[in-house]
Formats: structure tokens, C-alpha cells, sequence
């Protein structure tokens, strides 16, 4: 019998178990007592919205940029976006255009990755409170990033660290469960590879987070897109001693932040109405908000917009 052969699929089964366990996991994991917090009186409470933007809505200008739009309706004291991209040239969504369209927060952390002559693309961060100490968290990536900073809210310091780590950078369409069985054996090898490299890295990264985490003097927030889904070893990096605020906040929801069947024009090259919904498509959380024991999240909410290919998280957390 030909074992490489035999050992091609059930990766892919144990892929999609995993989705299937992650998901009964986050439906069981609730925190009965959130609705309770909730009513509690609050020194503070801080609302956050973390929000992958798919190159800011395409670099699209601010008139037809549905994520800019988005975003300056909302009521977030503080705004974590990943995948930010501006230019330089003025046919495209420019930074100056970026910081008069988000003026409403007067402050901002703009972390880039890539920072050339011609583009600008990284992690941004707009805050009604200061931020100060600003720093990118050192690790390798090509395109990945988490940036550091912290927030002043009144006497209070709270570290907040923005991430956005690698990507298997796998084609939307490729997670439908039928693209998973259907796919040839060479494409089922390559994304196995796929998978067996970048998981390292991007574990890497997350013990690097981690190392900032527990090096903090203050409360921390964690925040952003870590490109996996609940029950993979980087979530358990990174959830170590803090608390998931979806799961704590969330009754009988699994907080789908990465659609695969959405509506908006990021998620299929197919332009064929029922190509696009003739598949059996799967959803998965990979956008958080983790924040310190000493903090605790009240409300929070998956945003179902079809403004990027992420949706929003917004939670509320009191002290």
C-alpha cells in the first residue's frame, strides 16, 4: 500500500473535527455570571473593537470605503485595526485621508510593517485616552505584526497589544468542506505544507506576545487576528492567564469572526449567485479579545458587516 497516500486525507478530517469541536466549545464555555456583571456598577468601562480590515476596505477613498464607514459610526473608546494600507499615491486611500476620516479619536498608534515609497500597511490604533510607550513586539515575519502601546484612562496605565499573526494565507474558497475532499492529491500535499510551516512560525510569534504579556506592570488587553481558531496550541499560548471576553460574555453563540460563506465581494472570485451559495461552508473565530484576570469583560458582540472579510468584535470590559 502506497502510506503516502494513505496518510493524505485524514488531516483534513482532523481539520475539520477541529472547526467542529471549537465550535460546541464555544457554545459550552459561556460564563453564567456575565449577565450579571453587566448590571454592576463600573469605575470604568472601556469598549474596544478589534477589526481585521482587509487592506482598509481595499484602499478604497473615504466616500466608497465601507470600512472607514463602518468604523466612524461606532462608539468604540478604543479601535485595534490590522491589515491598514495606505498610499502614497492619491488615487488610492492616503494616510492623511485615513487621519481626518478617524479625526473623532484624538489619538493614534500607527504601526506599519511595510513602510516605503509607495505604500504604508501594518497595524493602527485610534483612542479617545493617550497612548503612550508605544512599540512594535520584535518577531519574524515577513508580513505580520503586533504592536504595543499604552493607555492612559484617567490614573489608571492598561497595556494594550494589537496582533495580527501569520496567515496560512489559504484561498476562502479552499475551507468549504467540499473544496477540502475534492481537492487532488498534489493541492492536498501542498496545503499540508502549508500548514506544517506556518504553524511554528506563527507559534513563535505568539510566545513572543506572551513574553510581553507577562512582562507587563500593568493590566493588559490583547487584541486582533491570530489566525486560528480556539483549541489550536497559539490560542492556548496566548489565553494563558487571561480570560477570553467573548467566551465569558457570549450565551449559547459561537462567535464566527471569519465567514466563509459572507456576502461581501472579498469572499469568492465567483460572480455566479449560486456558485456562491451551492457550498457547504464552514465560519470560524479567529479575531479576540483577551484581556487580565484584574479586568473583566461585560458585553460583547460579532458584528455581522460585510465591510472587510473579517467581521468586527466589540466587548466592553469593566474595573
Amino acid at each position: 500500500m502506497n502510506s503516502k497516500r494513505r496518510h493524505s486525507i485524514p488531516w483534513l478530517h482532523l481539520f475539520l473535527i477541529a472547526l467542529v469541536i471549537g465550535a460546541l466549545w464555544s457554545i459550552l464555555s459561556h460564563n453564567p455570571h456575565a449577565r450579571r456583571h453587566a448590571k454592576q456598577d463600573w469605575g470604568h468601562r472601556l469598549t474596544i473593537i478589534t477589526y481585521n480590515t482587509h487592506r482598509m476596505g481595499m484602499f478604497r477613498k473615504p466616500a466608497d470605503n465601507e470600512v472607514l464607514q463602518f468604523l466612524r459610526n461606532t462608539e468604540a473608546d478604543i479601535i485595534c485595526l490590522q491589515e491598514v494600507e495606505v498610499y502614497k499615491d492619491n488615487r488610492y486611500l492616503t494616510l492623511p485621508e485615513l487621519k481626518q476620516a478617524m479625526s473623532r479619536w484624538e489619538y493614534t498608534y500607527f504601526d506599519f510593517k511595510v513602510y516605503n515609497s509607495r505604500r504604508q500597511f501594518g497595524n493602527v490604533v485610534f483612542s479617545h485616552y493617550p497612548l503612550i510607550n508605544k512599540k512594535t513586539v520584535p518577531f519574524k515575519s515577513k508580513g505580520s505584526i503586533s504592536s504595543r502601546c499604552d493607555v492612559v484612562v484617567d490614573a489608571d496605565t492598561i497595556r494594550l497589544i494589537v496582533n495580527h499573526l501569520e496567515s496560512y494565507r489559504l484561498d476562502r474558497s479552499l475551507l468549504q468542506v467540499d473544496s477540502l475532499f475534492s481537492a487532488t492529491p498534489d493541492r492536498r500535499e501542498q496545503l499540508r505544507e502549508r500548514f506544517r510551516r506556518t504553524g511554528p512560525t506563527r507559534r513563535e510569534q505568539a510566545h513572543a506576545v506572551k513574553d510581553e504579556v507577562d512582562a507587563s506592570p500593568y493590566p493588559v488587553i490583547l487584541t486582533g487576528d491570530f489566525n486560528v481558531p480556539p483549541l489550536s496550541r497559539t490560542y492556548y499560548i496566548l489565553k494563558r492567564g487571561l480570560r477570553d471576553c467573548f467566551l465569558e460574555t457570549s450565551f449559547l453563540r459561537y462567535g464566527t469572526t471569519y465567514p466563509l460563506n459572507g456576502g461581501s465581494d472579498y469572499d469568492t472570485d465567483s460572480t455566479d449567485e449560486d456558485d456562491k451559495g451551492s457550498s457547504l461552508n464552514l465560519g470560524v473565530r479567529i479575531d479576540y479579545i483577551f484581556c487580565s484576570q484584574s479586568l473583566t469583560p461585560l458585553t460583547s458582540e460579532v458584528i455581522t458587516t460585510d465591510a472587510s472579510d473579517h467581521y468586527p468584535l466589540c466587548c466592553t470590559i469593566g474595573y
